[in-house]
This record gives C-alpha cells, structure tokens and sequence, in this order.
C-alpha cells in the first residue's frame, strides 16, 4: 500500500479554499454594496432627522414666544395691558372684518369686561391652533370653530353682556361707579 501522496493532499485542500476564497469575495461583494446603500440611506436618514429636529425647535420657539391662551391670573398691570391690546388688535385685524355679524351684537366695551377677554382670548388661541401651520390648516377644526365655537362664545357673550348698550352705556361702569 502506498502512502497518500501529500502534494496531491495539498492541491485539493488548495481548491477547496480557492472555492471557499471566491464564495467568502463574493460574500465580501454584497456586503459592501448593502453597506454602501444602507450608508447613503443612514445620511439620508441624518439629514431628514436634522431638517425634523429643526423644524421641532421653530415650533417650539414659537410656540415659547406666544403667551398661552389666557394667562390673565397672573400677569402684571403692565402685561395685563399689553396682552388686551394686543387682543384688541386681533379683534380690530382680524375678527371684525372676518365675523362681523357675529359680533355685531356685542357692546363696544367688549374687552372691558373681564369674562370676555377670557373669551374672545380663547377663540383666538383655538384660531390660532387650528391655523399654526398655515399649509396644514386643520378643516376639521375651522368646521368645529365655525360651527361650534364662535357661535358659543358670542352666545354667552351676549347673555353676560346684555345689559350694556350705545344708551345706558357700559353695565360694569354703571355698576362700580
């Protein structure tokens, strides 16, 4: 008998890890190109998160800049001031021409009176939450502000408002004078 020739050992162990080396190359192959796709996609990934993350601190920042709704509680006698005329001027800009007949029932003293500034501030933070993104405006909120809140606090406006008028003037001055 004779031995096992061990170059011929050699050469077969060799083809196999040739075979082995083209499978691993190949392997090798395809992981650098999911690699290089899976990287463009990680930096596509950055950038949307970077542009979100922007997006998020403007948000924030104007939201931040506004006052809430209605802090009237507890602001000062200089802010209380600067809060109602601003609030005035949204009613003059905006309210008036936008809703006149709503609010063609209302007494000129309107935001004298402290249950309406709670009121008429309330309808403008809703306006404005419902129209903070001007692209994405919310139509299920403007149906529900038109159909629901407007209505309502013009309503109770009226009621606690009733007794002031052009003739008799302002119940709150008639009231406290």
């Amino acid at each position: 008998m004779t031995d096992p020739d061990p170059v011929a050992a050699l050469a077969a162990q060799l083809a196999e890890l040739r075979g082995q080396w083209a499978r691993s190359q190949g392997e090798i192959g395809v992981l650098r190109e999911q690699l290089k796709t899976s990287t463009s996609e990680v930096a596509v990934f950055r950038v949307e998160v970077k542009r979100l993350r922007a997006e998020l601190a403007e948000a924030i920042e104007a939201r931040r800049l506004k006052p809430p709704p209605a802090p009237w509680w507890h602001v000062g006698p200089e802010q209380y001031q600067a809060m109602r005329a601003d609030l005035a001027q949204w009613v003059e800009t905006f309210l008036v021409p936008h809703y006149r007949d709503y609010l063609v029932r209302l007494p000129p003293c309107l935001l004298a009176h402290p249950a309406a500034i709670w009121e008429v501030s309330t309808l403008r933070a809703e306006w404005e939450r419902i129209f903070a993104d001007p692209e994405n405006g919310d139509l299920q909120g403007l149906l529900a502000f038109h159909d629901r809140w407007l209505p309502g606090a013009t309503a109770r406006l009226t009621a606690a408002l009733g007794k002031c008028d052009e003739m008799t003037g302002c119940q709150l001055t008639r009231r406290y004078s």
